[in-house]
């Protein structure tokens, strides 16, 4: 069995993925998200990217024998290949259900263009201990 702390980044982007996408009145159905990471631009879009970042443990006890609670990060790439209005929608849909979470945005995205493919990066962080739920 896995560490609590190790099946968090499947845990949010299963709950980010059905919000935006699978759900019965999702916003973006035909949104392709992965967490497969990627030097390259998508091959599809709109594409969401979520990646779990170096996560850092907190409130150590005494015996420093197990893992209590972690600050917990993540980073989320949204890519479209119509607009940048595209970007910043898909984005703020995505920041909305990360605050649902109970994540701080730690960077807010700035959507560029490039190459006739727009995108922006978000990063979110929270404190999760061994007994939360999310």
């Amino acid at each position: 069995m896995a560490e609590w702390y190790a099946e968090l980044e499947s845990t949010v982007f299963t709950i980010v993925q059905y919000n935006l996408k699978t759900k019965k009145d999702a916003p973006y159905p035909n949104l392709k998200c992965t967490t497969a990471s990627s030097t390259e631009t998508p091959s599809q879009f709109p594409t969401l990217y979520l990646h779990e970042l170096s996560p850092l443990e907190q409130d150590q006890d005494l015996e420093n024998t197990e893992i209590n609670s972690i600050l917990h990060s993540i980073e989320i790439k949204v890519f479209s290949n119509k607009s940048e209005a595209e970007v910043r929608n898909i984005m703020a849909a995505a920041i909305k259900e990360m605050k649902n979470l109970r994540y701080s945005v730690t960077l807010f995205p700035d959507p560029t263009t490039s190459n006739k493919i727009s995108s922006a990066v978000a990063r979110f962080r929270r404190a999760i201990g061994r007994d939360d739920s999310l």
